[in-house]
């Protein structure tokens, strides 16, 4: 039996089809599924995330309604927000999660995305746990710095 976030997660993205953004009630929602908000709240903070492409825009009152964006998928928009938004420290997780939208939206390919796990992975980069995700976010900013100038020739 599939859990509850994924259910959830299938729906919005099922209603997002192939449209740009799609506005929901948390309220109405949480009723739809027979949850607390705090669920659709969970799914949509760690579901929805600009590393996955989405960006959120919540409107108090009424139930609280949130407009789902798809974030544009060429390479310089993404690379830029996510220069933007990675920070200091990369984790292993969150880096995954970049490069599965990266390999969805077809930026890079199957074996680009592999490579790159492979090569920022925890075991490749042997060393203290408390530089470990700084060292992964310098070297992925690189990474993805280079792919940027590779496909514009």
């Amino acid at each position: 039996m599939a859990n509850i976030s994924n259910i959830i997660e299938q729906f919005i993205l099922d209603s997002l089809g192939d449209d740009q953004s799609i506005e929901i009630s948390r309220n109405s929602l949480a009723e739809y599924f027979c949850c607390a908000p705090s669920q659709i709240n969970y799914v949509l903070n760690t579901r929805f995330t600009l590393d996955r492409g989405f960006s959120k825009e919540s409107r108090r009152g009424g139930g609280g309604s949130i407009t789902i964006s798809k974030i544009n998928t060429d390479l310089d928009n993404v690379a830029v927000v996510i220069l933007d938004n990675v920070g200091q420290e990369l984790s292993q997780k969150r880096m995954v999660h970049i490069l599965e939208r990266l390999t969805t939206e077809k930026i890079i390919n199957k074996n680009e995305c592999n490579l790159i796990k492979s090569a920022l992975s925890d075991e490749a980069l042997n060393s203290p746990i408390i530089l470990r995700d700084s060292i992964r976010a310098n070297a992925f900013k690189c990474v993805l710095l280079q792919l940027m100038k590779d496909q514009r020739g």
